[in-house]
C-alpha cells in the first residue's frame, strides 16, 4: 500500500540560486546535501545525472517532504509539455498573501488563486519556480471534506502531498496503480486543468481526464490525461527538467503483485528495502519499503 511521499527530486539548472529561493520565498530550510549515485542515475535512464551534486530541502516545521535539488544543465523544458511527473502540490496557508509576496522572485505567477470547485473548500494558485518547475500552491479551508486529508503544516508554505503526472493513456496508467497496490482511486472524471489547457493551446473551459490515487497517510498522485502531442519520456536533449524522480513509502503488506524493479536495493540479509520502478508513462519512482521482503523478487 502507498503510504507517503517522502522526496520530490528536481532539476536545477543553477543550483545556489535555486536553494536561495526556496529560503527566502518558500521558507524552506537545507537539511543535507550529497551526490547522485551512477545507479540512480542509470535507473531512472539520466546517466548524464551521475555524481551531480544535491541540496535536500525542506519545511522548518511540519510533515517533512523533502525538495531535492539536483545539479542540471541548461535545458528548454516547458512544463506539460511532455508525459511523467509535472506537478508539485504543497499546502499553503495564504494563497492570496503568497501571489504578493512572490512578484519579483524567480517564481513566476500562471494563474489564480481560484476556487477549484463549486463547494469553495480549496483555493489554489500555480507558479513555476527557476527552472520551470510546475508548483500548485493549495489551501484547503476544510480538509474533512475533501477526499484527500493531509496532516496540516503551520507554515505558510508546507509539505508536498500531491504529485501530479501526465499520461497518454490514462487507463494503462490507472491499470499499474490498481494491479500492485491497495489504495483507493477516483475517476477517471473530467476535469478543467487550466494549465494544462495553456500548454497546448487549449480552451480555457476544456475538460480532460483525471483520476487521483489516495495515499495512507492522506497523500495522492493526481494522473491527467495529456494531449497526444505530448512528448514521451526521456524527454529529447535540451528539454529535459522539471521533475526526475519522486520517492515513495509503500508498505509491502498492501502489495498485491511483485513490483518491477529496475534496480532493487538489497540489505545485507539478502532482503529488498525498495528500490526504482517505471510507470508506463516511463517516468520512475523510488519506493522505499517500511519492512523488508524476503526472499528478494526476481526481476
Amino acid at each position: 500500500m502507498l503510504k507517503s511521499i517522502l522526496m520530490v527530486w528536481v532539476l536545477a539548472q543553477n543550483l545556489a540560486l535555486t536553494q536561495e529561493a526556496y529560503e527566502d520565498y518558500l521558507g524552506y530550510r537545507s537539511v543535507n546535501e550529497g551526490v547522485m549515485s551512477a545507479e540512480l542515475a542509470a535507473a531512472i535512464g539520466r546517466p548524464e545525472l551521475a555524481e551531480r551534486r544535491f541540496v535536500t530541502m525542506m519545511p522548518r516545521s511540519g510533515p517533512q517532504v523533502g525538495l531535492r535539488l539536483v545539479e542540471g544543465d541548461v535545458s528548454g523544458y516547458a512544463p506539460m509539455q511532455r508525459v511523467g511527473w509535472s506537478a508539485i502540490e504543497l499546502l499553503v496557508q495564504d494563497p492570496k498573501l503568497l501571489e504578493t509576496e512572490l512578484d519579483g522572485s524567480a517564481f513566476r505567477h500562471l494563474k489564480g488563486p481560484d476556487f477549484l470547485t463549486e463547494q469553495k473548500n480549496i483555493l489554489a494558485m500555480q507558479v513555476t519556480g527557476p527552472n520551470r518547475e510546475l508548483f500548485y500552491l493549495t489551501h484547503m479551508i476544510d480538509p474533512s471534506k475533501s477526499f484527500l486529508r493531509p496532516q496540516p503544516s503551520q507554515e505558510p508554505v508546507g509539505h508536498t502531498f500531491i504529485m501530479v503526472t501526465g499520461s497518454l493513456d490514462l487507463e494503462a496508467s490507472l491499470g499499474f496503480w490498481r494491479r500492485h497496490f491497495d489504495n483507493s482511486v477516483v475517476g477517471p472524471i473530467p476535469y478543467r486543468i487550466g494549465v494544462l489547457s495553456d500548454a497546448y493551446d487549449l480552451p480555457e473551459d476544456t475538460l480532460h481526464s483525471l483520476a487521483v490515487v489516495s495515499m495512507s497517510d492522506g497523500y495522492g498522485i493526481e494522473i491527467d490525461q495529456y494531449p497526444d502531442q505530448a512528448t514521451a519520456v526521456p524527454a529529447p536533449e535540451g528539454e529535459r527538467g522539471g521533475v526526475i524522480l519522486v520517492s515513495l513509502s509503500v508498505d509491502p503488506e498492501g502489495l498485491k503483485a511483485p513490483l518491477p524493479w529496475r534496480l532493487p536495493y538489497i540489505d545485507t540479509a539478502g532482503a529488498v528495502e525498495g528500490g526504482v520502478i517505471t510507470l508506463p508513462s516511463g517516468a520512475p519512482i523510488e519506493i522505499s519499503l517500511t519492512t523488508a521482503m524476503l526472499p528478494a523478487p526476481t526481476h
